[in-house]
């Protein structure tokens, strides 16, 4: 199979690879987000305002954290060559989602081109964060781009640990790896794993939409294009529970910062118990509803409005 062959299926299987999360036998934890008809994200809600269903059947809420719960947010930047020239107008807004975050969330950062680096570990020092992302050096001449596998390794770093975890992750989308199917397996079973939040910034503006010119020495010499890296990332952000955002300006930049920020303050999780003796590798379906104190759904008749809710749609058992 081409290196072109191989990509088209990629992209073309982005969605049935990503379309089930993994979890070992116990618990399944349920990231949510709930906005009212103006977009507006809804605060103060309890378990009780809750309704999961998994498989149709209603499932008790066995645990539950509310949108007050301090986040880690890893922002992974892609620093190859494909953005070297475009490096200033994402990093120059992102105060705007730093200013925008609690105080008790912590930030950490990370670059890849063909591999992740962590460069900063988490802090709640904001300031330090800045100053982590203004000094990325970015590379330029011929390099791979490796998103799939780099962003598998910065979900994977996630797995020991409990609570909100969100990844923010500035990219073209593009992957230039050569690795074919392997790269989107190895991602898709990271996220099976993980309650990680993936949240897409697609960088590139007015350039998305245009085939990528071909970069001497990558494997496979073919053209890519930003079509088929925005159905990845609608993708890994559809299959987490999470957003992509396709800013052009510096505005559009902080307005979608100052979205994150936001939708990370106001982040629910609700957990349920798979029972014992599951069997392996069949896909369940994931409802959550929003109800009010008597259990019943806000179906827009009523005094308040009806409520987007936003939320992981599958699990299966390894």
């Amino acid at each position: 199979m081409t290196f072109a062959a191989a990509l088209l299926a990629i992209f073309g299987s982005a969605a049935a690879l990503l379309s089930q999360i993994s979890v070992q036998v116990g618990l399944v934890s349920v990231p949510v987000t709930v906005t009212g008809r103006g977009g507006q994200f809804v605060t103060g809600l309890r378990r009780e305002n809750f309704r999961l269903t998994v498989d149709g059947a209603e499932q008790p809420i066995e645990y539950f954290t509310p949108e007050e719960e301090p986040a880690r947010v890893l922002v992974l930047v892609e620093t190859g060559p494909a953005v070297f020239l475009l490096k200033r107008e994402h990093i120059t807004a992102a105060g705007a989602l730093l200013d925008g975050l609690a105080p008790g969330d912590r930030v950490a950062v990370a670059a890849y081109s063909d591999v992740p680096s962590l460069l900063l570990a988490f802090t709640t020092d904001k300031q330090q964060a800045l100053a982590s992302l203004n000094g990325l050096v970015y590379g330029i001449g011929t390099a791979q781009l490796n998103l799939y596998d780099s962003l598998a390794g910065a979900v994977a770093w996630s797995e020991s640990s409990e609570g909100k975890y969100a990844i923010v992750a500035l990219t073209t989308g593009l992957d230039s790896s050569g690795s074919g199917p392997g790269s989107w397996d190895r991602l898709a079973q990271q996220l099976r794993k993980s309650n990680a939040l993936v949240l897409p910034v697609a960088l590139g503006g007015d350039l998305r939409g245009v085939k990528m010119p071909r970069v001497p020495g990558s494997p496979g010499a073919e053209q890519k294009s930003f079509e088929r890296s925005d159905a990845a990332l609608r993708a890994i952000a559809a299959e987490t529970g999470g957003q992509v955002f396709f800013p052009r300006s510096r505005k559009d930049f902080e307005e979608a910062y100052r979205r994150i920020a936001s939708l990370l303050r106001h982040q629910y999780s609700l957990g349920f118990t798979v029972p014992a003796g599951e069997a392996a590798g069949r896909e369940h379906s994931i409802a959550v509803q929003v109800v009010d104190d008597r259990g019943r759904p806000f179906d827009g008749k009523q005094a308040k409005p009806a409520y987007g809710v936003n939320y992981r749609r599958a699990f299966s058992v390894r």
